[in-house]
């Protein structure tokens, strides 16, 4: 605390004292006087009566000075007393305050806090005495542990924390032992000094924690929520208190492609559904849209229940609407198409089961077999009309319902079966073992001689199911049978015999594209393939195992679209292919389908042939190319032109496009070739026609010789200004190459002079009106001076 003042005893000392002075000074003085008047010297006289009133004089004044004095010290007293009273008044503020407050003077010093700021945390408190340097305050409270901080390196930490402390700038948030947390604010004073306020924010810092995390948690929440709504397989429309659309999921957005989210989002309810109209939305307003919307906005959240909707893609909608608490309207919509379309199929399915068991009731009775079925305790549940004609002398309406060894024992005891005659007993136990133990078939023979071949099978409800059949006929075409495949047997050899015999190879595949017989002819054709080339292999298995080893060339690299072509090529069989096989042979493979849906094929080695079409192929392709090449420069000739500029000049006119057309005139060429003579001036043409050719860059661009020593380009799709600068790229060209020509009154090498003109074809027109064009810009090119060109305009 501030120094207390001077005890009241010792003023009222020196005021004593004082005032005995001035009593003491006024007493000399008045002894002085009295004395002068008793002076008979009047000289003494006036001398002592003037030191008297002297003295006199002097105590008055001191006297008046004593008062002032006073007045001054009483003035001073209760300055002291005022600025004691703020003192203490400062003390005691400081002493409630919630926050540690400290002031340091000029050299750092602590001249003031309060018991707070003496807190490192709460519940523990440091000896820190006035006078102490801020920085050893921060030391004791560094090393004492509780600075979370400073634990690591308490020298670090302390020479950072002084650094900021001399240049102080935002508060600092710092962290104390048991999660307790200190906002520290330190600022500058004019005069010099520090002011170090801490407040414990740990409050604060676990509330904004906490918050961190609430809204993590509900951001995380939201997002999962959004998650869960567009992963719902029904499309979700949420509408607010004024039926505003405010959220919808991505499915209802899929439901809904006719408006996407964007502009959905803030639209009413009415808006959407006129939307929907617009589309044919749903297809039962189509043709009173507005009757239907006037009805859909009155039931608007009072729909009785869920709706089923129809849509023109043949969509169906189950709609389900219901109105929350607080005034917003859910609506979930589920495509039910499936669910309708099974409700379909499965009436259909009823209809056609229905119908399917009165054509079974009705396919029984009108089998040529006899049928009976035995329930799960092997009684005679079903037969059929045509089981008691096969069996006229056994009365099954009688039978309904008894057991089968009660049928058995009846037919045995009648002689029914001759197999079991003399061994009834052991012939009923056999028959009963393999009674539906599973599927089987025997053939059993009646007493009139008849043959009745049996199939029994148990089916998964337990029901054992017989089917008899009278097979008299069948026996006795057995031999007959045998005899035919005999004769078949021989008929085949001779057919192998045949096929083996053709010079071509010859291959047949049943209907299921196996292979069933094939000569040696055709295993030889393909070599590589022969190992897959057996009965049994289809014909994609043998193909395949050709291609995958080379068999094929033109397969090597694309085997599965070759054999993609290869497949349908073969399925179609309605043609001949060509097929290319290694060391330059080819064969002609001919497949025809059979009246069974088998395919036969014939391979023929077609080697020879094939290679005389090439080379006729090949003498064409050079012919042509020949009647359409100039034989001296070896570029297109005017008929190679003339036949481009025709095609050109129909398309340019159906698509309204600019064709353009360079002629070209070498300078003085009648002179080049008077002076080096016609070998030299055919390779000056030569060299030009390179040139030219080198100038275009297009593929459908086309440079020839015109005849004599002109040239031509012809430029589709090329406007004027790029025409001029094809005829620049030329002239520059035949600068650079500079071709001596030294009798050349424009130039001592070869120049040029050129016609340029570019037009859009017009209906009615002929493509002589460019070729007429460029060449009356060629005409004042030529006559202009030469080595230059000229341009085509319709005012010239």
């Amino acid at each position: 605390m501030p120094p207390q003042p001077a005890p009241l005893p010792l003023r009222g000392q020196l005021l004593v004292r004082l005032v005995a002075g001035i009593c003491g000074a006024g007493g000399l003085g008045l002894l002085t006087w009295a004395l002068a008047r008793q002076s008979m010297d009047p000289a003494m006289r006036l001398a002592s009566a003037g030191a008297g009133l002297a003295l006199v004089a002097s105590a008055v004044l001191c006297w008046w000075l004593s008062l002032r004095l006073l007045a001054m010290h009483a003035t001073a007293r209760a300055a002291q007393d005022a600025a004691q009273r703020a003192t203490n008044q400062l003390c005691a503020t400081l002493d409630i305050l919630p926050d540690g407050l400290a002031i340091y003077d000029a050299d750092d010093r602590l001249v003031l806090c309060n018991p707070r700021y003496r807190e490192v945390s709460p519940g523990t408190t440091m000896a820190v005495d006035y006078g102490t340097r801020f920085e050893d305050v921060l030391r004791r409270a560094a090393e004492s542990g509780h600075i979370v901080a400073a634990r690591q390196d308490t020298n670090a930490w302390l020479a950072d924390r002084m650094a900021r402390h001399r240049s102080p700038g935002q508060p600092e948030v710092q962290e104390v032992e048991g999660d307790r947390w200190m906002l520290i604010t330190e600022r500058l004073q004019e005069g010099g000094g520090m002011v170090v306020l801490r407040t414990d924010i740990t409050d604060a810092v676990h509330k904004e924690r906490a918050l961190k995390q609430a809204l993590h948690d509900a951001e995380r929440a939201e997002r999962s929520l959004r998650e869960a709504v567009n992963a719902m397989p029904a499309g979700l429309d949420i509408y607010d208190e004024q039926d505003r659309l405010v959220l919808c999921n991505d499915q209802m957005a899929r439901l809904r492609p006719h408006l996407p989210v964007a502009e959905s989002l803030g639209k009413t309810y009415e808006e959407l559904l006129r939307e929907g109209l617009r589309y044919g939305i749903p297809e039962e307003a189509t043709g009173q849209e507005e009757l239907w919307l006037a009805h859909e906005l009155a039931i608007r959240g009072h729909r009785p229940g869920p709706e089923v909707r129809h849509y023109p893609n043949g969509t169906w909608m189950h709609m389900h609407e219901c109105r929350t608490p607080s005034g917003m309207t859910v609506c979930v919509r589920l495509d039910i198409s499936d669910l309708i379309e099974q409700r379909q199929k499965v009436e259909a399915a009823r209809q056609e089961s229905q119908r399917m068991r009165q054509l079974l009731e009705r396919a029984v009775e009108a089998l040529p077999v006899g049928i009976e079925i035995f329930d799960e305790q092997d009684r005679l549940v079903l037969y059929n009309q045509q089981l008691s004609r096969m069996y006229p002398y056994i009365d099954y309406a009688e039978h309904l319902g008894k057991g089968f060894v009660d049928i058995l024992r009846y037919s045995v005891s009648r002689g029914l079966i001759p197999s079991a005659k003399g061994r009834e007993e052991a012939w009923i136990a056999e028959r009963l073992s393999e009674h539906g133990s599973s599927t089987s078939t025997l053939v059993q023979r009646l007493s009139d001689g008849r043959w009745i071949n049996i199939y029994e099978t148990r089916t998964p409800e337990n029901y054992v199911v017989a089917v008899r059949l009278d097979i008299t006929n069948l026996i006795e075409q057995r031999q007959a049978l045998e005899a035919a495949q005999q004769a078949a047997q021989q008929a085949r050899q001779l057919l192998q015999d045949a096929v083996e015999s053709l010079p071509e190879g010859f291959a047949l595949f049943d209907a299921e594209d196996k292979l069933v017989v094939c000569n040696a002819q055709y295993r030889r054709l393909y070599p590589i393939s022969a190992p897959m080339i057996v009965p049994g292999s289809t014909f994609e298995q043998i193909a395949r195992y050709g291609a995958e080893r080379g068999q094929y060339p033109d397969a090597v690299g694309n085997e599965e679209a070759w054999l993609a072509q290869r497949m349908a090529d073969h399925r179609a069989a309605n043609h001949a292919v060509l097929q290319r096989l290694p060391e330059g042979r080819w064969l002609q493979a001919d497949e025809r389908r059979t009246p069974q849906g088998g395919i036969a094929g014939v391979r023929t080695d077609v080697t020879q042939l094939v290679r005389k079409e090439q080379e006729l192929a090949a003498a064409n392709a050079k012919l042509a190319l020949l009647s359409t090449t100039d034989g001296v420069t070896g570029i297109g000739n005017r008929r190679r032109f003339d036949e481009r500029l025709a095609t050109e000049w129909m398309r340019c006119g159906r698509h309204q496009l600019p064709l353009a057309v360079i002629l070209i005139d070498i300078d003085h060429f009648k002179l080049y070739n008077d002076h080096y003579g016609h070998l030299a001036g055919d390779e000056c043409l030569r060299r030009v026609a390179q040139l030219l050719q080198v100038t275009i860059r297009r593929a459908d661009e086309v440079a020839a010789r015109y005849g004599g020593e002109e040239f031509v380009l012809l430029l589709p799709d090329l406007p004027l200004p790029e025409a001029v600068t094809v005829a620049e790229r030329c002239m520059a060209s035949l600068r650079e190459a500079a071709l001596a020509h030294p009798r050349s009154p424009t130039a001592p090498y070869i120049t040029a002079s050129m016609g340029i003109a570019s037009l859009v074809p017009r209906p009615g027109t002929s493509s002589d009106t460019l070729v007429h064009a460029a060449d009356a810009a060629l005409y004042r090119a030529k006559y202009g001076g030469r080595n230059r060109f000229e341009v085509f305009t319709p005012a010239q």
